[in-house]
């Protein structure tokens, strides 16, 4: 075994340098000896002897990596000169180049440029494409066939390695693991630097834990690797499927101090153990693990699972309100997606318990509110969510607490316009309006009217008769709290209601148009005689007596002992049935009899508290 090591390794001088070897094959103690002293290249581009069969096809190690520029800025002045068949093999030595640096999306573009090819160049464009798929990640269709799997090639389970993890392709992978790592001799350092972490991890899950262990030793040949979180994950990972849950545990911690992917992979690592472990220190852990680092990593599996798993181990830790923000942000960051769906799941229980207990008075409303508020960011696309607000709103209302009841009335509008706009089939016009309405009330109700006034200004329910009318009965009691008479007669309500009817009828008698106010205050009287109180009957029997309508001042002196019980009410509605004395021609008895009138009529009124 340890001859195929030192293979491995001095065949890795050009990408891995030669202290690897001893990593590799003797402990990390030993003293290392000193790196020859490094001699100057020429400046001419000549393609390095590689020590074995020159890949001609695709061979990365074709051009040194250490002289990038020069050998792109070479190959590009050689294509100004070249075309034909030439210019197409030098577009290939191009991306040959960019692929030996890992510039895989680069060599990609230049790839991607061909269009037909001449029958001499196919197998190496062929091996090119295959071999850029694959350091991207991504598997080749047919790879038995593929040039890259040709026998004739020396790191052909390098290639097959990496098409069996693309792939996922177990069988391939375990068949080829070995040699794919010796492979690596054959590719640069860039490549070497990329790909080794991939066969490190490939051997830990499939547990061939001689070959892990050499790997993770050649891994320290790269400083920034092996001290980074990949490094300390990789290392976690082999402890932990070798049952070290102690040691897998510190370098898991190390790992989850980075905010990489790797970083990420290891607060995954360790909340899944805490899981299993279920104890309250563990869990309490995982906890502080995932929130430290849950905004580090975005935009892909590994950020839904680590929001799931933040998830379960918050109600684990009986922490239900952060679990429930926590569901919210999975529906609201991977809409569509199956986590988002088992999330909505969870969260609509929740959230209904929450809403519950609030309008039950199980929960002050302080805590209520204070829950309520941390809860909206999350759920803001929830299109349940509107609903809930919504009965916050309502029970302030109910509570007099009107101000606060129009904000809530608001956010609800703002909740269901976000739907509309971003969610158009789920947009509710009609509940939008009613909103509206019960924001227009709670307005009102606070005396914020010039506020109620703007917001019916903007109402248009002319194309709807209900909609219509109850914009208008708005609009009707809030012109007269403002004061504004003429704005309310001019409001047309088809069924006013008992506050109308008396609104109007005392805007008009302010305006002394006394038949037209006898008019609504006897309709106020015959259509709600439940609601026509003595106040009502004292203003009709003023304006029937300027009126001249003795009728009506009979009719209501008869009807006021149903009214009330008050002395002074009933002397002051009986003074209206006498004539007062005449005024010309002018006399001191007559002059005295209206002084005694104007007397009695003062005390009748402090009698009825008017």
């Amino acid at each position: 075994m340890n001859a195929i090591w030192r293979r491995v390794l001095l065949g890795l001088m050009g990408s891995v340098s030669a202290t690897a070897l001893s990593a590799a094959s003797a402990p990390k103690e030993e003293v290392i000896e000193a790196p020859a002293t490094k001699i100057e290249k020429k400046e001419e581009i000549l393609a390095p002897r590689t020590g074995v069969q020159t890949l001609f096809d695709l061979d990365l190690r074709r051009w040194p990596e250490e002289r990038f520029y020069e050998n792109l800025t070479a190959q590009i002045d050689a294509l100004s000169k070249t075309h034909g068949v030439e210019g197409k093999a030098v577009m290939m030595d191009i991306a040959e180049i960019y692929m030996g640096q890992m510039m895989v999306y680069e060599a990609g573009s230049v790839l991607g440029g061909f269009e037909g090819i001449e029958p001499q160049l196919e197998s190496r464009l062929q091996a090119l494409r295959h071999a850029q798929s694959l350091l991207d990640g991504y598997p080749v269709e047919d790879f038995e066939t593929s040039p890259l799997f040709a026998s004739t090639r020396v790191d052909r389970s390098f290639w097959a390695a990496l098409q069996g993890i693309a792939s996922g392709d177990a069988r391939l992978l375990a068949d080829n693991l070995e040699a794919g790592l010796l492979g690596l001799m054959h590719q640069t350092r860039p490549v070497a630097h990329t790909i080794l972490p991939i066969l490190t991890e490939a051997m830990v899950e499939i547990g061939a834990d001689v070959h892990a262990t050499q790997a993770l030793r050649l891994l320290n040949e790269f400083p920034d690797l092996t001290d980074a979180p990949m490094g300390y994950f990789l290392r976690g990972r082999a402890q932990q499927m070798r049952g070290n849950q102690s040691s897998a545990l510190a370098a898991y911690f190390e790992a989850a101090k980075g905010w990489d992917r790797y970083a990420a992979r290891a607060r995954l690592s360790l909340s899944e153990m805490a899981l299993r472990d279920g104890g309250r220190g563990a869990l309490l852990a995982a906890r502080d693990v995932l929130e430290h680092g849950k905004d580090s990593w975005k935009g892909d599996f590994l950020e839904v699972q680590l929001m799931r798993t933040l998830a379960e181990v918050l109600v684990k830790n009986q922490d239900d309100v952060e679990a429930l923000k926590t569901y919210g942000t999975i529906m609201l960051r991977f809409p569509g997606t199956a986590a988002a769906e088992e999330a909505e799941v969870q969260a609509s229980v929740e959230l209904k318990a929450v809403y519950d207990a609030g309008e039950a008075g199980d929960l002050s409303l302080a805590t209520w509110l204070s829950l309520h508020y941390q809860l909206v960011p999350a759920f803001r696309y929830y299109d349940a969510f509107p609903g809930f607000v919504e009965r916050v709103g309502d029970y302030l209302y109910d509570n007099g607490g009107t101000s606060m009841a129009a904000e809530e009335y608001q956010r609800t509008l703002d909740l269901l316009r976000d739907l509309r706009v971003h969610y158009p089939e789920k947009a509710d016009l009609d509940r939008e309006f009613s909103v509206r309405l019960k924001k227009v009330r709670a307005l009102e109700r606070g005396g914020q009217l010039e506020e109620a006034k703007f917001l019916l200004m903007s109402m248009d329910g002319s194309s709807d008769a209900m909609k219509r009318e109850d914009v208008n009965r708005l609009r009707a009691s809030v012109y007269a709290k403002l004061g504004d008479s003429e704005a309310l007669l001019r409001t047309h309500v088809s069924k006013p209601s008992p506050v109308n009817l008396r609104n109007l009828a005392q805007a008009l008698w302010a305006k002394k148009d006394w038949t037209e106010a006898i008019v609504f205050y006897d309709r106020l009287w015959s259509e709600f005689p439940g609601h026509f109180d003595a106040d009502d009957a004292t203003y009709l029997l003023i304006a029937a007596h300027r009126a001249g309508r003795a009728d009506v001042t009979v009719r209501i002196i008869n009807y006021f002992p149903n009214l009330t019980q008050s002395e002074g009410w009933m002397n002051l509605a009986q003074s209206f049935q006498s004539e007062p004395p005449s005024l010309m021609p002018l006399t001191k008895d007559g002059a005295d009899q209206r002084i005694h009138r104007l007397q009695k009529s003062l005390e009748n009124m402090k009698m009825s508290d008017l």
